[in-house]
Protein backbone atom coordinates (compact mmCIF):
# COMPACT_ATOMS: atom_id res chain seq x y z
CA UNK A 1 0.00 0.00 0.00
CA UNK A 2 1.12 3.11 -0.96
CA UNK A 3 0.50 6.92 0.18
CA UNK A 4 -1.20 9.56 -2.03
CA UNK A 5 1.66 11.17 -4.06
CA UNK A 6 4.10 8.70 -3.35
CA UNK A 7 6.10 7.05 -6.17
CA UNK A 8 5.76 3.44 -7.73
CA UNK A 9 8.25 1.36 -8.58
CA UNK A 10 8.87 1.99 -12.40
CA UNK A 11 8.67 -0.78 -14.98
CA UNK A 12 12.27 -2.06 -16.25
CA UNK A 13 12.15 -0.43 -19.35
CA UNK A 14 11.42 3.46 -17.83
CA UNK A 15 13.98 2.92 -15.46
CA UNK A 16 16.44 2.40 -18.42
CA UNK A 17 18.94 4.96 -19.15
CA UNK A 18 17.63 8.83 -19.80
CA UNK A 19 18.51 8.59 -23.42
CA UNK A 20 21.74 10.88 -23.95
CA UNK A 21 20.85 14.31 -25.99
CA UNK A 22 21.12 12.88 -29.62
CA UNK A 23 23.38 15.31 -32.11
CA UNK A 24 21.78 16.79 -34.85
CA UNK A 25 23.70 14.15 -37.34
CA UNK A 26 24.33 10.99 -35.84
CA UNK A 27 27.10 9.36 -38.43
CA UNK A 28 25.05 5.86 -39.45
CA UNK A 29 27.36 2.41 -39.70
CA UNK A 30 27.20 1.21 -43.24
CA UNK A 31 27.86 -2.91 -43.03
CA UNK A 32 28.52 -3.18 -46.71
CA UNK A 33 31.56 -0.79 -46.34
CA UNK A 34 32.99 -2.69 -43.20
CA UNK A 35 31.39 -0.43 -40.46
CA UNK A 36 29.78 -1.03 -37.00
CA UNK A 37 27.39 0.04 -35.07
CA UNK A 38 26.49 -0.50 -31.06
CA UNK A 39 23.15 0.50 -29.83
CA UNK A 40 22.71 1.95 -26.63
CA UNK A 41 19.85 3.49 -25.19
CA UNK A 42 17.79 4.20 -28.32
CA UNK A 43 20.82 5.98 -30.04
CA UNK A 44 23.34 3.69 -32.53
CA UNK A 45 26.97 4.47 -32.39
CA UNK A 46 29.33 4.16 -35.37
CA UNK A 47 32.19 2.23 -34.14
CA UNK A 48 35.46 3.35 -36.16
CA UNK A 49 38.44 1.02 -35.35
CA UNK A 50 41.18 3.63 -36.46
CA UNK A 51 44.97 2.86 -35.38
CA UNK A 52 44.64 5.69 -32.62
CA UNK A 53 41.75 4.52 -31.03
CA UNK A 54 42.85 0.51 -30.78
CA UNK A 55 46.00 2.12 -29.70
CA UNK A 56 44.58 3.76 -27.12
CA UNK A 57 42.55 1.16 -25.78
CA UNK A 58 45.74 -1.08 -25.68
CA UNK A 59 47.30 1.44 -23.27
CA UNK A 60 43.84 2.14 -21.55
CA UNK A 61 43.51 -1.68 -20.62
CA UNK A 62 46.71 -2.99 -20.79
CA UNK A 63 45.85 -5.69 -23.26
CA UNK A 64 46.61 -6.32 -26.49
CA UNK A 65 44.17 -5.98 -29.58
CA UNK A 66 44.44 -9.71 -30.13
CA UNK A 67 44.25 -10.33 -26.29
CA UNK A 68 40.88 -8.33 -26.27
CA UNK A 69 39.05 -10.75 -28.66
CA UNK A 70 40.07 -13.85 -27.26
CA UNK A 71 38.59 -12.20 -24.38
CA UNK A 72 35.33 -10.96 -25.61
CA UNK A 73 34.89 -13.94 -27.71
CA UNK A 74 34.95 -15.62 -24.31
CA UNK A 75 32.18 -13.38 -22.52
CA UNK A 76 35.19 -12.41 -20.53
CA UNK A 77 35.77 -8.76 -20.84
CA UNK A 78 34.79 -6.74 -17.76
CA UNK A 79 32.86 -4.15 -17.64
CA UNK A 80 35.07 -1.26 -17.23
CA UNK A 81 37.31 -2.97 -20.14
CA UNK A 82 33.86 -2.31 -22.49
CA UNK A 83 33.30 1.24 -21.71
CA UNK A 84 36.76 1.87 -22.43
CA UNK A 85 36.53 0.06 -25.85
CA UNK A 86 33.38 1.50 -26.74
CA UNK A 87 34.48 5.16 -25.94
CA UNK A 88 37.62 4.84 -27.69
CA UNK A 89 35.64 3.03 -30.95
CA UNK A 90 32.99 5.75 -31.00
CA UNK A 91 34.94 8.94 -30.20
CA UNK A 92 36.95 7.71 -33.60
CA UNK A 93 33.43 7.47 -35.42
CA UNK A 94 31.92 10.58 -33.75
CA UNK A 95 31.47 13.49 -36.03
CA UNK A 96 30.23 15.95 -33.72
CA UNK A 97 31.49 17.14 -30.05
CA UNK A 98 29.33 16.23 -28.18
CA UNK A 99 29.09 12.33 -28.60
CA UNK A 100 33.23 12.75 -28.39
CA UNK A 101 31.99 13.93 -24.65
CA UNK A 102 30.47 11.04 -23.61
CA UNK A 103 32.92 9.17 -21.21
CA UNK A 104 34.00 6.05 -21.20
CA UNK A 105 32.34 5.57 -17.66
CA UNK A 106 29.00 7.22 -19.30
CA UNK A 107 29.38 4.63 -21.94
CA UNK A 108 29.40 1.75 -19.25
CA UNK A 109 26.94 2.31 -17.31
CA UNK A 110 24.74 2.71 -20.59
CA UNK A 111 26.07 -1.24 -21.60
CA UNK A 112 25.30 -2.55 -18.28
CA UNK A 113 22.05 -1.28 -18.58
CA UNK A 114 21.90 -2.72 -22.03
CA UNK A 115 22.89 -5.76 -21.04
CA UNK A 116 26.64 -6.87 -21.94
CA UNK A 117 25.77 -9.92 -24.00
CA UNK A 118 24.79 -7.85 -26.91
CA UNK A 119 27.60 -4.91 -27.09
CA UNK A 120 30.11 -7.29 -25.68
CA UNK A 121 29.23 -9.44 -29.37
CA UNK A 122 29.44 -6.54 -31.29
CA UNK A 123 32.83 -4.53 -30.14
CA UNK A 124 34.39 -7.84 -29.94
CA UNK A 125 33.78 -8.39 -33.70
CA UNK A 126 34.90 -4.96 -34.69
CA UNK A 127 37.88 -5.58 -32.53
CA UNK A 128 38.32 -8.68 -34.92
CA UNK A 129 37.29 -7.24 -37.98
CA UNK A 130 40.33 -4.61 -37.71
CA UNK A 131 43.36 -7.09 -36.16
CA UNK A 132 42.40 -9.24 -39.37
CA UNK A 133 43.11 -6.16 -41.77
CA UNK A 134 41.88 -4.54 -44.64
CA UNK A 135 41.43 -0.91 -42.69
CA UNK A 136 43.49 2.53 -43.02
CA UNK A 137 44.83 4.07 -40.12
CA UNK A 138 41.74 6.23 -39.88
CA UNK A 139 39.44 3.15 -39.38
CA UNK A 140 38.03 3.36 -43.13
CA UNK A 141 37.78 -0.31 -44.51
CA UNK A 142 39.55 -0.29 -48.14
CA UNK A 143 39.47 -2.92 -51.08
CA UNK A 144 41.21 -6.17 -50.44
CA UNK A 145 44.41 -5.94 -52.50
CA UNK A 146 44.34 -8.29 -55.87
Amino acid sequence: MTRKGSAQPKPRSARAAAPIEAPAKQPTANPSRGEHELMLAGISYRLRPSRTAVRAIEEKTDKSQLELVRIGNAGGLRLAQLGVIAAQLIHAGAEDDLTRMITAERFEELIFEEGVAGPMARITLCLLDAATGGRTASGNAQAAAA
